[in-house]
């Protein structure tokens, strides 16, 4: 697992009144911080033991070889005091086909209609926020490259697995929670609802004898 940092549209806290030009969404000014390997990797494929029921059944009806890379929609929700650098977030597709694994990382970029990440700020609670993205334009073509090219090889003869993950890296404005609880979330269908891949994951717990206080460093 691996957790990270970016520039997204944040989905406002239900206490404050929405930005009507952003449909409620925040796009804050986030500081500079440290490369900071930040991750959290959830693998669809992987059977990790973090993914709610609900989900496991969800992907285990979507059929992401004929997902449309442009539809795909991910939100991740931190602590408060910990937030997403510009271009930090990625979205992690894994290919393995008979013994052979490739992995590809795809840049994540502001939604274009921040809009249709509303339905999200349910999922605010307190002391955190969530952030919210959609594929880059360049790489909506590049990923629907590299999947065609994983499913010639599979059409030849090849058996194999394909699992997504998200990847961040991030600083921090303070000191750490004793829990940093970190959620991701997937949208595959245009006008479908957003799923978690994993909630509320304890970094502490998922990367133990780590100085995650040197790994997210301060904001500046």
């Amino acid at each position: 697992m691996m957790l990270g940092s970016v520039l997204g549209h944040r989905v406002a806290k239900p206490s404050r009144p929405p930005d009507a030009r952003l449909g409620g969404l925040r796009s804050p000014r986030l500081r500079r911080g440290g490369a900071a390997l930040l991750a959290v990797y959830g693998l669809l494929a992987g059977g990790c033991t973090t993914m709610p029921v609900a989900s496991m059944v969800k992907l285990a009806r979507t059929d992401f070889t004929t997902v449309d890379p442009a539809a795909l929609r991910v939100a991740v929700k931190l602590p408060e005091g910990i937030r997403p650098r510009p271009n930090g977030v990625r979205l992690k597709l894994t290919t393995t086909i008979d013994g052979a694994t490739e992995t590809r990382e795809f840049v994540l970029a502001d939604p274009a209609d921040p809009g249709e990440f509303v339905s999200l700020r349910g999922e605010v609670s307190k002391g955190a926020a969530v952030h919210a993205f959609r594929l880059a334009p360049a790489d909506v073509a590049k990923m629907t490259e590299f999947r065609a090219a994983q499913l010639a090889r599979k059409a030849a003869g090849g058996r194999g697995s394909l699992g997504l993950g998200v990847a961040a890296d991030g600083c921090r404005t303070g000191a750490l929670p004793s829990k940093v609880l970190l959620t991701t979330y997937l949208r595959t269908e245009p006008d479908g609802a957003f799923f978690p891949l994993m909630r509320d994951v304890d970094l502490r717990d998922a990367m133990p004898g780590r100085d995650l206080a040197a790994e997210i460093p301060p904001c500046g």
